[in-house]
């Protein structure tokens, strides 16, 4: 059926709202940070002093909690509190270096974000699918983390013997009168404050956008694939230049995905190690004996870090599946005589044998570095170590 001339353009019009809105959404919300992605290239200063701002404060913050934990290991404290602190410098090393690396590759990101959106043009259901994923959960992790820093900033400010002694820790056991106590616990609940809504926050946005980015690859497989179903389920013979156009645009697909995986490398293997990490500092924080407050603020958090788990592996998963998601119904299908008769013999197969030796023989997807693929399987292997600890952990209580 036949497009009429206004349908298309309302479909375009369609189209490039959405497709503006996504750009403006990232733009603006990286913007925030100090970081001009999804932009024409340039820095703006006013962008620039903000970065330099919020990267010298979280490099303050993250130095701080390492002191605190050489301190706390050399005056034997208790192994809560070091875990207590294990966490936070996971967090905040993963939240600097995320921050820099985002920094660092703004304008490749920017461009591949450009060009993966162009390609979904006259997919206008797409574009407003991701639109209204981005917005319902950026909202969504900035609600938990905005429940988890108000549960914190409260459990601090509170007077409390364990929040006292946390407070104490924070400033090497220094003897503190009681009636200046609330400075100390201020400046501390400015500090998690800080953590959860510079650090925290960021690391969600940059998951967020990295797999926003994955759906968009994603789409790009599902609609070269659709194309080529449409063909197989019609009952016609492939012909050379149907295996040929869907190889060429298959293997562009390919290329896509795996600058996507060596852009975000290391970063995605730095999120996964620090996510693991400090859910297993979480767990064990929630074990133990706490106020009401201590639980809402450890439980939103565990529930953050396994929804932007979950999350990676999911976006990851499907351009692996999607990606390999024909390799069954092009290796058996049959070639008629016919196809041979009116093509070229030779070029026929070659373009069928590279084809099925792509679709067999090489893992498509979103890798780690090189070390492993985010697929269904690396994940559940995932979970049965977090399992693991899980079960450990609460038959040591």
């Amino acid at each position: 059926m036949k497009t009429s001339p206004v349908m298309f353009k309302q479909s375009k019009q369609a189209f490039d709202k959405y497709a503006i809105k996504l750009k403006s959404f990232w733009r603006n919300a990286f913007s925030i940070y100090g970081i001009d992605m999804c932009s024409d290239g340039k820095v703006s200063q006013r962008n620039q002093t903000i970065f330099a701002i919020l990267a010298l404060i979280q490099f303050t913050i993250l130095l701080h909690f390492m002191v605190s934990n050489i301190y706390t290991i050399l005056s034997e404290s208790t192994i809560t509190k070091i875990g207590y602190y294990a966490g936070l410098i996971v967090s905040g090393f993963i939240s600097v270096y995320n921050m820099w690396s985002m920094n660092k590759r703004r304008k490749t990101m920017s461009k591949l974000h450009d060009d993966a959106i162009s390609h979904l043009s006259g997919y206008t259901e797409c574009v407003k699918k991701l639109w209204n994923y981005c917005v319902i959960t950026s909202v969504c992790l900035l609600t938990l983390c905005i429940v988890d820093g108000l549960c914190s900033v409260v459990e601090v400010l509170e007077a409390n013997v364990q929040v006292y002694n946390f407070t104490s820790l924070y400033f090497f056991n220094i003897d503190i009168a009681d009636e200046d106590l609330y400075i100390t616990r201020i400046v501390v609940a400015i500090e998690f404050f800080t953590v959860l809504f510079v650090s925290a926050e960021f690391v969600n946005l940059s998951v967020g956008f990295f797999t926003h980015m994955c759906h968009l690859v994603y789409y790009r497989f599902k609609h070269l694939n659709v194309k080529l179903e449409k063909i197989l389920r019609s009952g016609k013979q492939l012909s050379n230049y149907d295996l040929f156009e869907y190889r060429k645009k298959h293997q562009l697909a390919c290329e896509v995905t795996e600058e996507l995986s060596c852009v975000w490398s290391p970063l995605i293997l730095f999120w996964l190690f620090g996510f693991i990490l400090s859910l297993c500092f979480d767990l064990r924080a929630l074990n133990l004996q706490g106020s009401c407050l201590q639980v809402i603020a450890y439980g939103t958090d565990i529930l953050r870090q396994l929804w932007l788990i979950f999350e990676l592996f999911k976006a990851a998963s499907l351009v692996n599946v999607e990606a390999h998601k024909l390799t069954e119904k092009l290796v058996t299908f049959s070639i008629s005589k016919s196809a041979l008769m009116d093509t070229d013999q030779m070029d026929y197969y070659v373009n069928y044998l590279l084809l099925n030796e792509r679709l067999i023989n090489t893992r498509i997807g979103i890798n780690a570095s090189g070390l492993f693929l985010l697929n269904y399987s690396s994940f559940l292997s995932m979970v049965g170590t977090v399992l693991t600890y899980v079960i450990v952990l609460y038959q040591s209580y």
